[in-house]
């Protein structure tokens, strides 16, 4: 790995920060971070590329300040966090593709004009930055502070439209998560006490020094420092039934920043749990700690899919399907497979980025975000019906999608280890979610088009979305799942 590495991969985010505050014309910012995200892209899989073919399995990196003479150790990649910050790349750089149309239809259309867009891609590339640092941070501090960092840099996000119900969703997202972090905070300070009460009498928060002495750790604190950190991290995540703030965020935020916060986010705070995870998971004390991670992530996804069923906003429903997805995910880290948490993740990501965009052009065009308020898209604009149908099929698992395969591979995981109530739960779970899903989705579909729907170059709004929905078949025809079961 190139002993550069940490400079070389914040370089083109800091210089689109200076851009994005420096350049007196939106459009160039605009343009500007929807091409050097894919620049960005290709940098970090070409010096992660060791990583991601599995010629090294971990690596350990510092950050060098030579005017300062400072040297930041505490960071490290593995192969789990290198497909991570590959695939956060990647759902940022669709985002921001899309979102040059996105505000190009607003400008058209003359909505929500007199915005700061040089404020919103400072904050999106700083956002891409912060979640950067989550998966490079090997010490439980630099992570407290990765994550917290996302929260504050993503709030300008849900807050770009200025209404009255963004700024109400602002301060639901940045009270709750903050409160949360601070449980989270909290946890690590237990963590750090039981291994000063353990094998290291100076404490440490590293984690591949707790994890190498995590048999010798104080349990009773250790214990105590993963309910903090489930519950800080979690809330952060949408785990119920911290997930309050969830569906109010993503439905006030510009539909490219729901697809961040929604394929980019959720994955930040669910890789902080699987980083705390891993130190019990290496101890004598990880089966109790993983009943309880899974059995939380069983009540989320029941809890969800019910939710599910009486929803009457347009994006607030996807909301509450990453809430499903959240919980999907917990059950993975519970129980140990990290190639299933990242395998669930990518399909999750990519599925919901294609829909949070196709129902920003759809929300564009009709009007309104009330499911009551939009039918028959599939007859007033084909292209769209069909991306909304397939993407639809992609997030609920239906073959041959990738989330098929996830779920499927999860369910399996769990069959074989005769946790019958579980796999039962969760099979219900997802089939009350497909089914409401469907039948929100089937209404928005069918029937008389609107009569004021009017949709904007609609060939170019479906090229990201369908992008995305090919990879989603792609995962799931060519991607060999004993490959995810075996991955850590």
């Amino acid at each position: 790995m190139n002993p550069h590495f940490l400079a070389h991969i914040c370089l083109i985010p800091l210089l689109l920060v200076a851009i994005s505050l420096t350049a007196r014309n939106a459009r160039i910012c605009r343009l500007a971070t929807g091409i050097l995200t894919w620049v960005q892209l290709a940098v970090v899989t070409y010096l992660l590329f060791p990583l991601l073919t599995g010629q090294i399995q971990s690596v350990a990196l510092h950050f060098e300040i030579p005017w300062l003479g400072v040297l930041l150790t505490g960071f490290a990649a593995d192969r789990l966090s290198a497909f991570f910050i590959v695939l956060t790349t990647f759902i940022m750089a669709c985002a921001t593709s899309h979102a040059d149309y996105f505000f190009a239809t607003e400008e058209f259309l003359k909505i929500n004009q007199g915005r700061n867009f040089r404020a919103f891609y400072a904050a999106t590339n700083f956002f891409l930055l912060a979640m950067t640092a989550v998966f490079l941070s090997d010490n439980l501090g630099y992570l407290w502070i990765a994550v917290e960092t996302t929260t504050l840099s993503s709030a300008y996000l849900v807050y770009f439209d200025k209404t009255k119900n963004a700024l109400e969703a602002t301060w639901k997202y940045l009270m709750i998560c903050t409160v949360a972090i601070g449980f989270a905070l909290l946890g690590t300070v237990f963590i750090f006490a039981s291994s000063q009460h353990g094998a290291l009498a100076e404490g440490s928060l590293n984690i591949t020094e707790l994890i190498a002495h995590a048999a010798q750790l104080n349990f009773p604190l250790v214990k105590l420092g993963f309910m903090f950190c489930l519950i800080g991290y979690g809330t952060k995540a949408g785990m119920f039934p911290l997930h309050s703030w969830m569906p109010d965020a993503y439905s006030e935020a510009p539909a490219p920043a729901s697809a961040m916060l929604s394929g980019g986010l959720m994955n930040c705070s669910l890789f902080a749990l699987w980083r705390v995870m891993e130190i019990f998971h290496a101890s004598n004390t990880h089966a109790v700690i993983g009943q309880t991670m899974t059995y939380v992530g069983t009540v989320t996804i029941v809890a969800a899919s019910l939710l599910l069923i009486r929803q009457h906003s347009f994006k607030r429903m996807w909301a509450y399907s990453s809430i499903e997805n959240c919980g999907l995910m917990l059950v993975a880290i519970g129980i140990n497979a990290g190639g299933l948490f990242l395998l669930q993740a990518i399909n999750h990501s990519i599925a919901k980025v294609a829909l949070f965009l196709v129902s920003g052009d759809i929300i564009h065009a009709s009007g309104s975000k009330k499911l009551n308020h939009l039918h028959g898209v599939l007859n007033a604009c084909p292209l769209w019906g069909v991306t909304l149908a397939l993407g639809t099929f992609a997030l609920t698992g239906c073959p041959p999608f990738g989330s098929f395969i996830s779920e499927i591979t999860l369910l399996h995981t769990m069959a074989d280890s005769q946790r019958w109530i579980l796999v039962s739960l969760l099979v219900a779970g997802i089939a009350i979610s497909f089914v409401a899903i469907c039948v929100h989705v089937g209404r928005i579909l069918f029937g008389g088009p609107k009569a004021k729907f009017n949709p904007y170059m609609p060939i170019r709004a479906s090229i990201i979305p369908a992008f995305l929905i090919c990879c989603s078949i792609a995962m799931g025809l060519f991607v060999d799942s004993n490959f995810w079961i075996g991955l850590k």
